[in-house]
């Protein structure tokens, strides 16, 4: 594994991510807000519910994290060190743009993973059943969310990165959390329409579409529906990771070192 004084963009993104106090506000608030939200629903006539609710108030901190603070930090970070020549002046020394890209993306995972084990984290202790079988159940589905939602998450604060280094800030932002509600929620809303189409065209439209809302499993915390068979879960997890490389391959060509 190389030396960490290698990867200097790593380590000066990573310090100035740290340096922002909305980094350390960001894991705090989701344990509150995880303790909050559930108190909201009618807990006091159901008690059953409060377990699930706190499991789905964790996972939605995370989805709205990936809606805002991590695109958003992702896309200034590409085009603050791309104006201020830091980019410019590395690929000049010897470092390729593809290194330059994925240490700028390295210092935004750390902090998506993070949010990912506190999701995990607090569904594995505040919400754990009671019952071995079921806990095994339950921990093996969190798990299985976490790697789902990562496929998601990394690639799309790539392309954030890379944007910010070719584009104005907001459209760095905008693109990839469009993807991503267009994955989560137009995916299903088109489906009727494409996915049951009979013209070609249509259907290739459909799958070209990125379908996050297969890592949305959400649902089956909250009922308790158990894991994805194993199949499912592989074929969840190649599609998600067959799209993230599509989008991570679009990012690293639009990634730009001139200032």
């Amino acid at each position: 594994m190389k030396d960490l004084q290698s990867w200097p963009l790593f380590r000066l993104s990573l310090a100035g991510l740290m340096g922002r106090g909305s980094c350390w506000l960001l894991l705090p608030g989701a344990l509150l807000f995880v303790w909050i939200a559930p108190l909201l629903t009618p807990w006091e006539e159901n008690p059953q519910i409060l377990q699930p609710a706190r499991a789905q108030a964790a996972w939605i901190y995370a989805w709205v994290a990936l809606f805002t603070w991590l695109p958003f930090q992702a896309s200034a970070l590409g085009q603050r060190l791309r104006r201020d020549g830091m980019l410019e002046h590395l690929h000049a020394g010897g470092v390729g743009k593809v290194h330059q890209c994925l240490q700028l993306s390295s210092a935004l995972w750390i902090w998506m993973l993070a949010i990912v084990a506190t999701a995990a984290l607090v569904c594995v202790t505040l919400t754990m059943p009671k019952r071995p079988e079921e806990a095994q159940q339950w921990a093996t589905l969190v798990l299985q969310y976490s790697l789902v939602f990562s496929l998601c998450a990394a690639p799309l604060l790539l392309l954030a990165v890379a944007l910010g280094t070719r584009t104005a800030e907001i459209i760095a932002f905008l693109l990839p959390t469009g993807l991503l509600f267009c994955g989560l929620f137009g995916a299903a809303w088109l489906a009727p329409i494409l996915g049951g189409a009979e013209s070609n065209v249509l259907k290739s439209l459909w799958v070209a579409l990125p379908h996050y809302h297969l890592a949305d499993l959400t649902p089956r915390l909250v009922f308790k529906m158990g894991p994805l068979p194993t199949a499912d879960f592989i074929g969840v997890a190649l599609t998600l990771a067959l799209q993230g490389a599509a989008i991570s391959l679009f990012g690293l060509c639009l990634f730009r070192t001139r200032s």
